[in-house]
């Protein structure tokens, strides 16, 4: 009998673990990148050789002025919109006179309120990844990136 339930629990880790990797890799296509990339075995202090992905540094470079430029251009279309949705007299207006003003003010000023917030993240967002380009262009050395998985 407990055979039975050993042969029923080995089919099922082997069934699910399979299954899982396969629903891992279709929801997540970087696992199958990260598979595919190429390993170099580097030495640690320890004497242990373990295998680290080769990262083209060029390439990371530009990765990331593409990233700092779609922050800019988002940064800019955020600017914008705080300019032309500035809360005027024709708010205070609309706010006191028209039934459910102050619905529409406290939209309103929430609204500003969350573009202010995206503003000053992307604000951080631009300094870190001015920071790292200067890091990366100031080394010439390898360069190791770690991914958690």
């Amino acid at each position: 009998m407990y055979r039975c339930y050993f042969y029923l629990a080995a089919f099922v880790a082997i069934m699910t673990t399979s299954v899982s990797a396969l629903a891992e890799t279709a929801v997540n296509p970087s696992v199958t990148d990260a598979q595919n990339r190429n390993w170099t075995p580097t030495e640690n202090e320890g004497g242990f050789y373990t295998s680290l992905p080769a990262v083209n540094n060029k390439q990371l470079v530009g990765l990331i002025r593409n990233y700092q430029e779609a922050l800019t251009q988002r940064e800019q279309e955020i600017t914008r919109y705080l300019d032309e949705n500035r809360l005027d007299t024709a708010d205070v207006l609309i706010t006191v006179i028209m039934p459910g003003g102050l619905i529409y003010a406290a939209v309103r000023k929430a609204n500003l309120e969350e573009a202010r917030a995206e503003l000053t993240e992307i604000t951080d967002d631009m300094d870190e990844l001015s920071r790292d380009l200067l890091a990366m262009q100031a080394g010439t050395g390898e360069l190791t990136l770690a991914q958690l998985q």
